[in-house]
């Protein structure tokens, strides 16, 4: 069983015309392939939340779709409930196999000023929150836009609240001058929920050392991203090699505790030897040889570094 901190396909549903209970050979996920793959739980996000008109509709096909009862989808919102889950999936069979959603936000510009949609969200389940996607708004700098500009004041309260509330801050869409505000101004652990390591891929969504080692120092956690983008300098050239280093790389910068899968999932171009969700499997097969890794270690990547941060967090 894994943990996969960013999966889009909520977005990718909408554009693919198709239910996540309904076999497809279309996107990277839907129930059958995360079943299969024995996903535990993933971070769901579906939109970038770039203005309220596409945070209100991500949050009302969040609604539609957990309350789905085809999608079999489990709503974690607490550790216990990760925990719950993990038991029950513990000897079920595939076709009977729950899989747990977590609500994220790639991206704050929905959220008021006031915060209050920011306590509603909350109690609707939200868990993890990126204070921009690629856009610059009223807290904060997303990378596309350059480095005038790190956090606003609201965005210092913004960061507050979530961290007051107990909501996972996920720094991988920041610009370098917000995600150093966001780092020297919280004591909670942070995750990059999708990035990878900046001078092995030459992006600027990718982390820098200095970043790996503060993300480190918090306590949190770098999901390594399959996005073709972000493993190496030419995209048509990334292969599951280039996500194995990605790993292996973070290890050698930090510790195994400090690495996971984000794999952007149904909202980014996978290697040329990965297809979709079926893939991972193998994917941390070869990691375990590849980097000599013992079970307990492999588990560590797989699940256990993420439900580390949830248990502190959450709770």
């Amino acid at each position: 069983m894994f943990i996969d901190t960013h999966i889009d396909t909520l977005w990718a549903m909408k554009k693919q015309n198709r239910e996540f209970y309904e076999s497809s050979d279309e996107g990277h996920i839907d129930l059958s392939r995360a079943q299969e793959a024995n996903l535990l739980a993933g971070f769901f996000t579906g939109y970038p939340s770039n203005s309220t008109y596409t945070t209100e509709k991500m949050m009302a096909d969040w609604v539609k779709m957990v309350n789905q009862p085809k999608n079999m989808m489990y709503q974690i919102k607490s550790f216990k409930d990760l925990e719950n889950l993990e038991m029950q999936r513990n000897g079920n069979r595939m076709n009977e196999m729950e899989i747990g959603v977590i609500l994220s936000l790639e991206g704050s510009s929905g959220i008021d000023t006031g915060l209050n949609r920011l306590y509603i969200y909350y109690q609707m389940g939200l868990r993890s929150i990126g204070l921009t996607w690629n856009e610059e708004n009223q807290f904060a700098t997303g990378q596309a836009q350059g480095e005038h500009r790190g956090l606003t004041g609201e965005g210092f309260d913004l960061l507050s609240a979530v961290e007051d509330l107990g909501i996972i801050i996920d720094v991988s869409h920041l610009n370098d001058k917000s995600f150093w505000d966001v780092l020297n101004n919280t004591n909670s652990p942070v995750i990059a929920s999708h990035s990878n390591v900046r001078y092995l891929a030459d992006h600027r969504r990718n982390l820098t050392r200095e970043m790996i080692e503060a993300i480190h120092s918090s306590g949190g956690s770098i999901g390594i991203n399959l996005c073709t983008h972000f493993l190496n300098d030419d995209a048509e050239k990334a292969s599951m090699n280039d996500a194995i280093r990605m790993f292996g790389e973070i290890i050698k910068i930090a510790d195994i505790k400090s690495v996971h899968l984000g794999a952007d999932l149904d909202g980014a171009p996978l290697p040329r030897d990965m297809k979709d969700i079926s893939s991972i499997p193998e994917l941390f097969n070869n990691l375990k040889l590849d980097l000599n890794l013992s079970n307990n270690e492999l588990n560590l990547i797989k699940k256990d570094n993420v439900k580390r941060i949830i248990k502190k967090i959450w709770n």
